[in-house]
C-alpha cells in the first residue's frame, strides 16, 4: 500500500493494541468477560502515521474499552464498506482486509454482526456505505470473505 504500509502492517498492530489491558477510566464498549483490551474502534489507514520510528496512531476520540474482537470487526467493517471509487481502489481493498486478517491473530467473525449493527447507527455513513453493508455484512458474507 502507499507510503510503505504493508497489509499485514495493520492487523499486526491491532496484535500489539490488544495487548495493552484497558485502563480503568476508558469507556467500557464490546465488553468481554476475561479483560478488557484497549480498542481503537476506527484502526484504518487513514489514522495511521508512518514515522522512522514506526507507526503512530491517531484519532482516538472512538477509544474504549472491550473484545479486541470487536475492534479487528470494526476495521474490516469500516474498511470493507469504506465508499471508494474505481476498479483499483476496490481491489486495493480487498488486498487490505485479507492483509489485516492474515496479519491479526484476533478472529473477528463472532463480532461481526453486532459492528455491523453499531456501524450502521453511525450518522456519518454514506447511503453507498450503508447499502454495502445491509447487502454484505449482515447477510454473512461480511469483509474479509471471499
Amino acid at each position: 500500500m502507499a507510503g510503505g504500509f504493508s497489509r499485514p502492517g495493520l492487523g499486526r498492530l491491532h496484535d500489539r493494541l490488544h495487548a495493552l489491558p484497558a485502563p480503568e477510566w476508558l469507556p467500557k464498549r464490546f465488553g468481554t468477560a476475561d479483560g478488557d483490551r484497549v480498542l481503537h474502534l476506527d484502526l484504518h489507514p487513514g489514522n495511521v502515521i508512518l514515522t522512522r520510528r514506526g507507526p503512530i496512531v491517531i484519532d482516538w476520540c472512538n477509544a474504549g474499552a472491550g473484545d479486541s474482537a470487536a475492534d479487528v470487526a470494526m476495521t474490516m467493517v469500516t474498511v470493507g464498506s469504506a465508499d471508494v471509487p474505481g476498479f483499483a481502489a476496490r481491489l486495493g481493498r480487498g488486498l487490505l482486509l485479507r492483509g489485516i486478517r492474515s496479519g491479526c491473530r484476533t478472529d473477528p467473525a463472532g463480532r461481526i454482526q453486532e459492528v455491523v449493527r453499531v456501524k450502521l447507527d453511525d450518522p456519518n455513513l454514506t447511503p453507498t456505505e450503508a447499502a454495502w453493508l445491509r447487502r454484505h455484512a449482515t447477510a454473512g458474507n461480511g469483509p474479509g470473505k471471499g
